[in-house]
Formats: C-alpha cells, sequence, structure tokens
C-alpha cells in the first residue's frame, strides 16, 4: 500500500499502487457530452475521464494514466510516459457521464458555481440527495463495495465504513463512531458547503467517489498496521489510502467517551484535504492544483514560496537545513503540503502545524500570495473552501436498496 511518513499532523505519502484487481466499467448515464479529450500515443482518441492501468509494470506497482482537460497524467508521477506499445496493452475503463448538476457556467457569482463535467465514476455510489454520515457494516448494501473489498477489509477487522458522496471512508472496529462521523461531515461539507445534499462540482464528485482508486482508512493499532497490514491490503485492493489513524489524532492517548478535540479536527481536516487535492482537484483542474508536477499554478506558487516563506521541515534550504529527518521535495509532496496550509489559512482556519517561514495570519498570507494564485483559488468554479468549516453537515439517510 501507501508508503507513509508521519510529521506533526500530518503524512508524505509516496504514491504507490499495489498490482492486483481489474478496473470495472459502469453504463453510463445521459449528460452532455465532455468538450475534452485525449489521443493516446496508438492513435485512440479517449474522453476527459478515460482511465487506464499496466498490471505488469513491476511486481509491487501498477502504473495508472489518465486523461484530464486534454493531457495524459500518471500516477505515480515515476511512471514510465505512455508509449504506444503500453497504450496497446492497456486494462482501460472509459470514461462515464455524469448527470449535469447546473447548466450555468458563470463565475461572476457570490456562490460557488456547481460545474457539469463527465468523468469515470465505476463504482455504486449512494444518492447524491442522501448523504448518510453514520457508520454502518462495510458489508451494508448502501456501502456499495465490492465483495473482494468487504472480505479483505474485515479480514483486517475494519467492520465500520460510511460513503459520504461516495467517498469511501472504512475504519477499524475499535474507532469511536463520533470520529467516523466527523470524517464524513468533512468530506461532505467539502464537498457540498452549502449543504443542501447536491455536490458542487460534479467532476469532483465522480473523481473523488471511486474507491478503487482511493479511500479513506481509520486503523487503531500501529504496530500491526504500521507492522504489515496496510502493505497487505494495499497489496490486494490496489488503491491509494489516505490514513486518519488513532495515534495521529489522539497520540498515545486511549479513546474515551468524549467527541473528538481540536488536535484530532485538524488531522483529519489536513488528511481529507490531502485526499480532495490529490485524487479530486489535481486530476479534474491540472492545470491549477496538479501535484505530479512543477507545473501547475499552485506547484510554481511552491516554488516561489520555497526557501523564503515555505520551508517544509524534511527539506533543505540554503539558510536553513532540515529540521526533521526525511524528503518532501517531490512535488506530490511539498506542494500538497504547501497547498493545504495555504487553503486552510485562507479559509480562516489554523492549520495544524506551519512550514518554516509561513505566515501566521490571514493578512500577512495574502500579502505573500501572487495575484494569479488569489484570483485561482476565489474562482467560484474551483470550489475551494473560502471560510471556516462548521463540522456540522446534516444526516441524510439513504433508503435501503
Amino acid at each position: 500500500m501507501n508508503t507513509i511518513r508521519i510529521f506533526s499532523l500530518t503524512i508524505f505519502m509516496s504514491l504507490v499502487i499495489a498490482c492486483g484487481g481489474t478496473i470495472e466499467t459502469k453504463t453510463a448515464t445521459q449528460s452532455k457530452a465532455p468538450d475534452t479529450t485525449c489521443t493516446l500515443p496508438d492513435g485512440k482518441i479517449v474522453e476527459e475521464g478515460w482511465m487506464g492501468t499496466d498490471p505488469i509494470t513491476n511486481e509491487t506497482q501498477v502504473c495508472v494514466w489518465y486523461c484530464a482537460g486534454g493531457t495524459i497524467y500518471s500516477e505515480p508521477e515515476k511512471c514510465p510516459p505512455l508509449t504506444k506499445t503500453i497504450a496497446q496493452t492497456l486494462e482501460t475503463k472509459a470514461a462515464t457521464q455524469s448527470k449535469p448538476l447546473e447548466e450555468s457556467t458563470s463565475v461572476k457569482v457570490d456562490n460557488a458555481t456547481k460545474t457539469a463535467t463527465a468523468v469515470a465514476t465505476p463504482t455504486p455510489v449512494p444518492d447524491p440527495s442522501s448523504v448518510n454520515i453514520h457508520p454502518t457494516s462495510c458489508s451494508s448494501p448502501e456501502i456499495g463495495i465490492s465483495k473482494k473489498w468487504i472480505e479483505t477489509l474485515e479480514s483486517v477487522n475494519f467492520t465500520k465504513c460510511v460513503r459520504p458522496f461516495g467517498v469511501l471512508i472504512g475504519a477499524a472496529d475499535g474507532m469511536p463512531d463520533v470520529y467516523i462521523k466527523l470524517a464524513a461531515k468533512i468530506v461532505a461539507e467539502i464537498l457540498d458547503p452549502d449543504m443542501d445534499g447536491v455536490p458542487n462540482d460534479s467532476k469532483l464528485f465522480n473523481l473523488v467517489s471511486d474507491y478503487t482508486v482511493a479511500w479513506i482508512p481509520m486503523p487503531t493499532d500501529g504496530d500491526t498496521w504500521m507492522g504489515g497490514i496496510e502493505e497487505e491490503v494495499g497489496k490486494k485492493l490496489g488503491s491509494y489510502g489516505i490514513q486518519l489513524p488513532q495515534w495521529w489524532m489522539i497520540g498515545d492517548e486511549e479513546f474515551d467517551n468524549s467527541n473528538p478535540d481540536q488536535r484530532a479536527k485538524a488531522v483529519m481536516v489536513e488528511e481529507i484535504i490531502h485526499f480532495m487535492t490529490q485524487f479530486g482537484y489535481s486530476r479534474a483542474y491540472p492545470e491549477i492544483f496538479g501535484v505530479n508536477s512543477w507545473d501547475s499554478l499552485i506547484a510554481k506558487e511552491t516554488k516561489r514560496a520555497a526557501c523564503d516563506w515555505w520551508q517544509h521541515p524534511e527539506n533543505n534550504c540554503p539558510k536553513v537545513p532540515s529540521t526533521v529527518i526525511g524528503d518532501c521535495s517531490e512535488p506530490s509532496c511539498d506542494v500538497t503540503e504547501f497547498y493545504h496550509q495555504v487553503l486552510v489559512t485562507r479559509a480562516g482556519m489554523e492549520p495544524g502545524w506551519l512550514g518554516i517561514g509561513f505566515p501566521t495570519t490571514l493578512e500577512e498570507l495574502d500579502l505573500t500570495l501572487s495575484p494569479e494564485m488569489k484570483e485561482a483559488m476565489d474562482q467560484p468554479k474551483y470550489n475551494q473552501i473560502n471560510k471556516p468549516l462548521m463540522f456540522s453537515y446534516p444526516n441524510r439517510t439513504v433508503p435501503a436498496r
């Protein structure tokens, strides 16, 4: 599974997908046709949201290539360029189309504009108008995951699941429901900040609701999870896991009857934003929020700030050496960490930790950010968090199917 490294309240994830499992295809629902395509090296034209995998890259890693914004991108970024030979042998999944939310594309409005873009959504997801934030059995029909996933999760005592807007959160049996519900509320509020039961960005929704690409595990036993279970689960499922573990949220303490404190909330907000950035916004709008190279707007902003008002503690600068053992110099780590702190601070919240030299106030941050960065973040069509989270998303029960 993912190689996880801890720094304070965050993780640094090495993007590694274990091989195994094929990509399922779901019948498309009717919508307006996508207006973006990509051309593969073998001449085949694929639609926005197309995805292909190469299960024989090596014994432990499978590369994923996908079409976004007219360009072919890869996960992890160290995968080789997509060649004609590879393209002809890919296990592919055609883009399916989602039901449009609204026809308006205006960005000059106060409320976030809800976009309708056709992308792949290969797995069953709960009805978007009914968002259940209460955990239930992972084998429940309302969760809608495959038999392979149910059996794999149950084999490592992950018995509780919830899927706010289709995002899979799977938790160990010992994880209190109140922690699982809070994670679900955060996911739901980020996707639907006006809390009307409809995700504000259908493109983002379709990407992050695919649990076969990424999910959010909540383990409780650090010794077994980090001692091999995490890797074992990853090899069986072949999906990224951005984790919310007990030991990050409450340290060495044991769970009691209390609600999650500020530390636990900060961990959840950070990791869920990482999840949304890496597997949602980065893929939906790679030219703005891409984290797999230094070409996107937020990557260039990270470079501009580096060793001036941003330094990840694992990275070296000419005048300030690293303060923590590790390496977060790759964009998938450095850009993701930087953007989380920018986003949270601009939304009027406090990050769980700050990079070296990072501004401590919103006013100071806005003076240092480039006009281009602020303009992009403020565009309603990108639906970026722009106010403190309320942590109070209401439950909308999903009827049994």
